[in-house]
This record gives C-alpha cells, structure tokens and sequence, in this order.
C-alpha cells in the first residue's frame, strides 16, 4: 500500500518535471546556504577543537586610556602582560593565558638541516596557561612548561600539518628545527586547528617571551587574555572581578584613566568585537542575521507558494475528479502535503551536500568571517575545516525542520484554497 503510495506520488512528480526540479533546487539552495550561514556561526561559537572552554570563558582584547586632565590624548590597543598576575589572582579565575598571533606579515622561515627549503607560517606566542586554557590534541610530545617560558628556552610546537610539510612525519618530538635562523627543539606536535578560530589556529606555537616586538605601555601592550572561570554560572562574577582590577588601576594612576569599552566579554560577544574604541552593536548584528534568514528561508518560500499555486490551477479537475470518486477533504491534503513532503526531503539531501561543499570550497571567505584580519601573506596554506567541526545533526534539523515547515505553510494554503470549490468549479476551472 505504501509503495504504492510512494508511486503515484512519483508519477506526479515526473509528469511534472521542471516544477519538480525548480521545487527541489530552489530548497536545496535555500538549505544549503542556511546551513552554511549556521555551520559558520556554530564554529565560531559553540565549543569545538581546542575551544571546548568557550562557555565559561571571558575574554579582554583591548583597553583604551585617556589624560585625567581631559586632554585630546587617546591611546588604545591590546593590553599589557603585566595584568597576568593580577588576573591570576582573581577569587573565580580558574586558568588565564596571554597570547599574540601573528597571521599577517609575520614570516618566519622554517627549515631542517637537510632541507633548507623555506615556508611561510602563521604563528601563535603563548604562555604555558595557554594549554590549559585551550584542549589541544598532542600527537607527539607535549606543551612548553612555565619555566620554559620565562626562560625563553627556544623551543616549539608544531601543527602537524606543518610538521609533515618538514619532517614528512608527525613523530617529531625532540628534534631541532630553524625558525628565522635560529634553531628551535620541537617539544610536541598538535593536531591542526581550523582556520576559522583564530585564537588557536597556527602552524607554530612559541613561548611567549620570545616575541619579537612585545610593547608595554602601562595597561596597553600586545596581548589578549583569555580566562576561564570556575563554572559557566560564575562567569559574570569573574568579568566584573576583571572590571574591578581595571578600575583600580584607574584610580591609583595620577595621569591616565582606563576604557574597557563593555569587555570582558563573553567569548561569542568577542568575535563581533573588531574595534578598539567601540563596543559591538549587538541590536544591529542580530537584525542582520535576521534579515540573511528572512531571505534565505522565507523568500524562497514564498516564490515557492505562488508556484504552487499556480500548479494547484492546473490540477484542479483532478482534485475535482477525486472528490467525485469520494475522496475526503482530508485525503487531498495528506497527498498534497506529501508530495511537498517528499520534494522537501529529496532538497534537504541536496542543500546538506551542498552546504558541506560549499564550506570546503570557501575556507578562505571563512576564515574572515567576523575578523578584521589583514590579509595573509601568499602561499600560507590555512587549514582546511573539519567534518568533525562542521557535521553537527542538531543543526541540519534543525535547519531543515524549519524549510519543510514553510514548505508545507506554502502548499497547504491553495490547497485549503481548492478544497473550497465545489466538484463543478473544480472541473471547469479555466487552466
């Protein structure tokens, strides 16, 4: 009975074959760049490789100053190591780390003894908290110890993309490698981060103090903070802990005042942030997603409507017909909706495919998604995104539950709107 069902509905289809295939491409395409909109925005803030911290994080990425004595002067930028400790020792900071990344410009050559072939790499310098902030997966050695960071001991970690580019392997703990000249003994090798998270996505990671051109002036400096609080719920107690080490120093210094500018920010808050004197606008960044979903899912389906409207013209002797044989008003509706069932299913497969595709081929348009980041210097390879990233079920159905909802609103008005005929103005509908 079922695959007999099954059949008609297909028959229909293929005598109608370009409303059929303009129905499944268009939700096909309506899927897929919804899904791709959420894929990225799901990487950016749900917790994934190596940010699985990212709900009990707070993050401080600039800081701005002024004169006391109301002059022009304003000053801004990152801020300066030395808050480390005092943020260390805030009652509801469980890790603080410090970092700088240097994506753009920053060309460090690499080479090995027996192949002084050069790379251009992407480099992270850290301090050792970093790897307790973040989850790497080492998959040879390990992270660099505090005191191999205060020592400024030369050594690395390597992604193992970059390690198999020149080592040809990952195994490659303990061995030496020139950065720049200088030689540096590979203390681990983690496994590679998507580009799209670019607080840990590098191909090399060094100790902190071994940056090149670490400014301190006051609180402003070069490094952002990333802390985790104790548990998610005392979040909010750690940033106002934050605020309060700030504006003491505020009020002890006799020359400059300090702007925090509405951070610590929850890490989500801190992707739109890209300005030092500015804090986001939230209200106008959602009213954009709002309107990106607007025409994704409801415009479509809307064209979808007047299609299917204008098809129900065609098909009314045949609702007219059945509803002569004894067909139910019911029994009309169940069909019609399962044919936009049916074609609504066969578009989810297409735009879930699509969306993957589409992710895969734009890794570059990714990874500026919400990043002011200067352009990369040319031939760095950026790691390419992941399935284990990016396949997240809850999402497609979401994604999808959402379209065939539409889908259905838009069938089952003319539907409705046939049923109200009589079985001779169906028949004698002017098609």
């Amino acid at each position: 009975m079922i695959k007999a069902y099954f059949k008609q509905l297909w028959n229909i289809m293929k005598q109608n074959r370009l409303f059929t295939g303009i129905y499944v491409i268009g939700s096909g395409l309506a899927i897929a760049m919804t899904m791709t909109i959420f894929m990225v925005l799901y990487v950016k803030f749900a917790p994934v490789y190596p940010e699985y911290n990212r709900s009990r994080m707070v993050v401080m990425k600039y800081i701005g100053r002024t004169n006391k004595d109301k002059s022009p002067e304003r000053f801004g930028g990152s801020l300066s190591y030395s808050l480390a400790e005092k943020f260390r020792e805030l009652p509801h900071a469980d890790k603080v780390t410090a970092m700088v990344s240097l994506p753009i410009k920053g060309v460090f050559s690499l080479a090995i003894p027996s192949n002084r072939t050069n790379l251009d790499v992407n480099c992270i310098f850290a301090d050792a908290a970093y790897w307790e902030v973040f989850n790497f997966r080492f998959l040879s050695g390990g992270p660099f110890t505090e005191a191999e960071v205060t020592s400024n001991l030369p050594v690395v970690i390597l992604s193992d993309n970059i390690a198999e580019k020149v080592f040809a392997s990952t195994d490659v703990a303990g061995r030496q490698i020139a950065i720049n000249g200088q030689d540096y003994k590979v203390c681990g090798v983690v496994k590679e981060v998507s580009s799209t998270q670019p607080a840990t996505s590098a191909e090399i990671y060094l100790p902190l103090f071994t940056y090149p051109r670490i400014r301190e002036d006051g609180l402003v400096g070069t490094f952002q903070f990333y802390l985790t609080a104790t548990d998610a719920g005392e979040r909010d107690l750690l940033k106002s802990e934050v605020t309060d080490v700030i504006n003491r120093y505020t009020q002890e210094d006799p020359k400059f005042e300090y702007h925090l500018y509405g951070q610590p920010d929850d890490y989500w808050m801190s992707i739109f942030r890209t300005d030092t004197f500015s804090s986001p606008d939230i209200q106008k960044i959602l009213k954009g997603f709002f309107y990106i979903l607007l025409a994704l899912l409801f415009i479509p389906a809307l064209n979808l409507s007047g299609m299917i409207s204008s098809r129900m013209n065609r098909r009314m002797a045949e609702i007219g017909v059945r509803k002569a044989y004894g067909a139910t008003n019911r029994q009309i509706v169940v069909q019609m909706l399962n044919e936009n069932l049916l074609l609504t299913c066969v578009g989810g497969i297409i735009g879930l495919l699509l969306s993957y595709l589409f992710v895969w081929g734009a890794n570059d348009w990714i990874h500026y998604v919400f990043d002011d980041t200067p352009n990369l210097m040319p031939g760095t390879a950026l790691p390419t995104p992941t399935l284990e990233m990016f396949f997240n079920p809850l999402l497609f159905v979401t994604v999808f539950a959402l379209c065939l909802l539409l889908n259905l609103i838009s069938a089952l008005i003319p539907t409705l709107w046939a049923l109200r005929q009589t079985i001779i103005q169906c028949i004698y509908t002017k098609r």
